[in-house]
């Protein structure tokens, strides 16, 4: 089956229904191009469609859904890593040309030896810091060097065709180097992970004291059990406030007036109203790939808190803030982690933490006045700017500021951290790695003092 010339019209009339607008030198540039690369399949001509249009990740997202609803097909189905070949590559570069006929052929040694060079030689790699292994990947990829050998890519002189083909090569390549680089990166996170494993002649550490990072799946899933049971807690001590505080001073006059009906004995004592409003909690918690394992626990705990306090709001945020209090509500506890693999639900521009843009949203969306905010998070910023106009915003809106931070302290404020920025209108920061860490700041986090 292939895309005809009325298929596509129809194609275009469909997305231009839903939103999406399909420039129509696209369209022209595409039939010409189906003609001269003789493309037959429908699987082709909607590979080389999507590579025609905006590149952009919102784009990206909205036409393979299109293509899915209009076409019953998924473009996610068809990506592998075979290289279209043209004379261009040759002419222009042949050591490019080289490696993608060898990876074609199934040699993937070059491909190896840039992973190698990368991870040895594009930045300093700690992988004793508990980041998750996409964090690194994220680092590598934003590398000069990273950057340098993708570069080949964009400076070939080649026919506005020929173009096309190129795109789609680099699009391969980059998800071929990208499957590599993290298969060499957890190769060498769990050689570092042994050499840090007690012997049997040591004593073994607790499970509650090891970092969250660096549990099996059994192990993890205990202390997500534990975690959950920890937001009970902390939600009975919230209502236990909220109960206490709602209490007014002795009403001394019909006290004793009620007292009257017995005789004089005083059987009930009448407490005032206190009129108050109900005291607001607003809990965001950082989901971009360095946080990884630290957000589970830290979503875990939202869902152990909210579901029977609506004064409760719970957020979560990589380039840009969400809410997600109704989402958590909704589904069972099992289903917390399925929150995760809607990732790119969540990401508004490129992936990368931006606490500038996502406070910014928070502080605009956020009905809350005068309340307290925690903040689960590394605060590491992709070298983006934090003004202090910000800073002083969320000072204003909030009464109270907590701030967890799942790396070791020895880490913050380096590379990328920016934690000195905020530390300065927190009430307490604390070092949050395992369990044992979240329980003691959960047991002395006091409601009394916090949020009176």
């Amino acid at each position: 089956m292939n895309l005809t010339t009325t298929e596509l019209a129809n194609f275009s009339e469909f997305c231009k229904e839903n939103n999406y607008y399909i420039p129509v030198e696209s369209t022209e540039s595409f039939l010409r191009y189906r003609i001269l690369k003789k493309i037959d399949s429908l699987e082709d001509s909607l590979k080389y469609l999507f590579y025609l249009l905006p590149k952009d990740r919102e784009s990206q997202n909205t036409l393979k859904s299109l293509i899915y609803r209009y076409f019953h097909y998924s473009l996610e189905e068809s990506e592998d890593n075979t290289f279209y070949m043209i004379e261009e590559y040759y002419k222009d570069n042949g050591n490019l040309f080289e490696t993608l006929q060898e990876i074609n052929l199934g040699n993937l040694s070059k491909v190896k030896k840039i992973t190698n060079d990368l991870i040895n030689n594009a930045i300093e790699v700690d992988f004793t810091r508990p980041v998750s292994d996409l964090y690194w990947l994220n680092q590598i990829k934003k590398s000069e060097k990273y950057k340098t050998f993708f570069n080949m890519f964009d400076l070939l002189d080649i026919s506005n065709f020929s173009k096309l083909t190129n795109e789609l090569n680099k699009r391969n390549m980059e998800r071929l180097l990208d499957t590599s680089i993290l298969e060499k990166i957890r190769e060498e996170r769990n050689k570092q992970k042994a050499a840090y494993e007690p012997s049997e002649l040591e004593p073994r550490t607790e499970l509650n004291e090891t970092d969250f990072l660096f549990t099996n799946q059994q192990e993890r899933q205990q202390l997500l059990e534990q975690t959950y049971q920890l937001g009970n807690k902390l939600a009975v001590k919230y209502k236990r406030f909220i109960k206490e505080s709602s209490r007014g001073r002795l009403f001394f006059r019909r006290t004793i007036r009620k007292s009257l009906e017995t005789g004089g004995a005083i059987q009930n004592i009448i407490l005032k109203p206190k009129l108050r409003k109900k005291p607001k909690l607003t809990i965001v918690c950082d989901i971009s790939g360095s946080m990884a394992l630290n957000s589970l626990f830290g979503v875990t705990l939202l869902y152990g808190m909210i579901n029977k306090f609506s004064s409760i709001k719970a957020y979560v945020f990589i380039d840009g803030i969400t809410e997600i209090t109704k989402a958590l509500r909704s589904i069972k506890k099992n289903e917390i982690e399925s929150i995760f693999s809607r990732w790119n639900e969540f990401v508004k521009s490129d992936g990368h933490s931006d606490y500038q843009k996502s406070f910014e949203e928070l502080i605009e969306l956020d009905e809350t006045k005068n309340g307290t905010l925690i903040v689960i998070g590394d605060a590491r910023n992709n070298y983006r700017n934090i003004s202090q106009e910000l800073i002083s915003n969320l000072a204003e809106k909030y009464n109270k500021i907590f701030w967890i931070n799942p790396e070791q302290k020895k880490y913050w404020n380096t590379g990328d951290s920016q934690m000195n920025k905020f530390e300065v209108i927190n009430l307490r920061t604390v070092e949050v790695r395992n369990y044992k860490q979240l329980k003691k700041f959960i047991q002395e986090l006091d409601f009394k003092k916090v949020l009176a």
